[in-house]
């Protein structure tokens, strides 16, 4: 009986005692709706016992319980975070164990070694391997010869096939052949495992290239991102002198642009956990060259100052190898919950990505330009070619993955630049003070390249409760002790798990390529203005102007490998970062089939053909209007 309940029954009680006086009155009730509609007009006030009848008139009904927590709370242990270490230390199972795990209830309970529930596991075959190979290829062949509207130009050509293959084995070469990686799917992942088998053979030997994360220039390790790095965006603008637009002459043959740019984000291996069983094999690796040959030569006969400006040539690789802490290394780790997905694979499982971007192009020049009251302007360059990819593979889906062989993973970027620009310029002006300038340089390469890695760097040992799970999981167990829960790290919601029961191919991989040949022959002769062009043209100074060069070819590329926070191999692990950066500049030419130089004697006599019955004196001994030393025109 609550307290109070004695005191309420003598008050009833005395109640029934006491003759209450009120109003007497005759009243006819119609209503009789007595218990909803209560008339106190005529009465005394008291508890409104009619309308709101109490059974239990002692009130000795108990207070109700709080309401039960549902599973998934008690599961979660929300306020018990897996990183932070127990209040006090829990004694070891029969299992073993590492991280810590709910306490087990008092008073016994179901099956699974005293716990309340037991884990339930669906097992799947919806695995998705991905195997994506993107290619891009740009072939340009602009072989201009412009000869004042005379026929016979055909006789005259270039042809730099020779120089130009002995510059790509060059640069090609730079790469050693041990790394010299075949550009699509399987046969990519065949030649990763048989580099791994050879690392383990050599009981993880680093690389003869093998450097320490960083950024890098040409070669060197700095402290950090550069900061005079070119932008790759600016160094694909156009940027050729400016263009005289009087009377004279101009040709523009160079100011070709060739640029590659490729994103692979990868998220296939962005788990919590990762299990490997056998030997774990990673390695990042970047391999960049440019080669430049730009050797030019010109002759100018007129008696104006000469401006002969060549700009230099300017050639870059750039190379980042960046780590940071894995996705969930800040996000709080809880007991995987009591629902399991798992997805197995039978055999091995591929998650390659291969993107190939390649330019060819050929643009080697003849021009002949003869005026003399006239603006004459050619344009046999500026050509541009380019190739963009962007690759978004996987998903954040699995919370843990589970290797029964081994784990090979590859990042590996090549990048290669090769530019032939040898430019012939000859420039004579007939009886006037010609303004002559020419510029066969002003060339810019470059490779910028950058490996950026999520996770893979915490390594865990194996456990003996890892083990007993992962030989749960290979038998097909449907339910497990939720003991297992607390061995690795998990979120709210259901587990999921990619059990692979061979060996796991995780390989990002971009090939890179510009080849540009650019080799002109340009003669430019100017006649003797009339008066009437000299009055046209108030300058009066009759100009020539020659813009060879000025060719960019950059190449971009980036690979963001999102992996496992959490790492546990039962075998060895194998880790390396290897970089190789060259530039070579020849300072030889290799032989032509039709030397330049030779040409321009001959083009001065076609060109001069039939204008009169004497013939064209051969051009003066050849000034150098450029710097003829090839390695003086590329680093400045």
């Amino acid at each position: 009986m609550l307290p109070g309940g004695m005191t309420e029954v003598i008050w009833h009680f005395a109640g029934y005692l006491k003759i209450i006086d009120d109003i007497a009155r005759d009243r006819i009730v119609y209503d009789e709706s007595v218990y909803a509609h209560p008339h106190d007009d005529y009465v005394t006030p008291r508890p409104d016992d009619a309308r709101h009848p109490d059974l239990d008139e002692l009130q000795s009904r108990g207070l109700p319980g709080p309401e039960p927590l549902p599973a998934e709370e008690v599961w979660k242990v929300a306020h018990m975070p897996m990183r932070l270490p127990p209040a006090e230390p829990e004694p070891e199972d029969d299992i073993g164990g590492g991280l810590p795990r709910l306490a087990r209830p008092t008073g016994g309970g179901g099956g699974g070694g005293g716990y309340a529930f037991e884990i339930k596991v669906v097992y799947d075959d919806e695995a998705g391997q991905s195997q994506i190979e993107i290619r891009q290829h740009n072939n340009m062949l602009d072989d201009d010869g412009v000869f004042v509207g005379r026929e016979g130009g055909e006789a005259f050509s270039i042809d730099a096939k020779a120089t130009l293959q002995t510059m790509v084995d060059a640069a090609f070469d730079e790469v050693p052949v041990e790394w010299q990686a075949p550009q699509h799917g399987m046969a990519l992942a065949a030649f990763v495992k048989a580099h791994d088998q050879d690392w383990a053979a050599r009981d993880g030997a680093p690389d003869a290239h093998t450097v320490e994360p960083g950024y890098y220039r040409n070669g060197e390790l700095l402290p950090g991102p550069p900061p005079d790095a070119p932008d790759p965006q600016a160094l694909v603008e156009h940027n050729l002198p400016a263009i005289n637009d009087g009377l004279g002459q101009t040709a523009v043959v160079g100011g070709n642009i060739a640029f590659n740019a490729a994103l692979i984000v990868d998220l296939s291996e962005s788990g919590r956990s990762m299990v490997v069983m056998g030997d774990y094999y990673k390695v990042n690796a970047i391999f960049q060259t440019n080669s430049i040959m730009d050797r030019d030569s010109g002759t100018a006969t007129g008696s104006a100052q000469q401006d002969a400006d060549d700009g230099g040539n300017q050639v870059d690789n750039l190379a980042n190898f960046i780590q940071q802490p894995g996705i969930y290394d800040s996000v709080p780790a809880y007991s995987a919950g009591p629902h399991w997905r798992v997805d197995v694979v039978e055999g091995d499982f591929y998650s390659v990505r291969a993107v190939v971007q390649t330019n060819y192009l050929s643009d080697n020049d003849i021009v002949a330009q003869k005026s003399a009251d006239t603006h004459y302007e050619i344009h046999a360059g500026e050509n541009e070619l380019g190739n963009l990819a962007i690759l978004f593979d996987g998903s954040i889906k699995y919370d843990l993955i589970i290797v029964e062989g081994s784990y090979h993973g590859l990042n590996v970027i090549f990048q290669h630049n090769i530019l032939l620009n040898n430019d012939t310029i000859l420039q004579m002006a007939d009886g006037g003070d010609a303004s002559q300038s020419a510029t066969g340089s002003g060339n810019a390469l470059l490779n910028t390249a950058t490996i950026e890695n999520y996770g893979n760097d915490n390594f865990q040992p194996m456990t003996s409760g890892i083990d007993s799970l992962v030989a749960q999981l290979a038998g097909g167990a449907t339910s497990l002790d939720p003991v297992f829960a607390s061995y690795l790290a998990g979120s709210d919601g259901e587990f999921n798990v990619l059990y692979v029961k061979g060996d796991y191919y995780d390989i990002n991989a971009i090939w890179q390529t510009n080849i540009v040949s650019d080799v002109n022959v340009v003669v430019q002769l100017q006649g003797q203005p009339s008066d009437a062009a000299l009055t046209y043209y108030s300058d009066g100074t009759p100009s020539q102007s020659v813009v060879a060069g000025h060719d960019k070819l950059s190449n971009d590329a980036t690979i963001v490998d999102v992996g496992a926070t959490d790492t546990y191999v039962n075998g060895q692990a194998y880790n390396d970062t290897v970089l190789i950066q060259a530039n070579l500049l020849p300072d030889e030419d290799p032989v032509l089939r039709h030397d330049t130089q030779a040409l321009v004697s001959e083009l001065v006599a076609f060109i001069n053909d039939g204008d009169d019955g004497t013939p064209a004196a051969p051009p003066p001994a050849a000034v150098p209007l450029v710097s003829d030393d090839a390695m003086g025109n590329v680093m400045h």
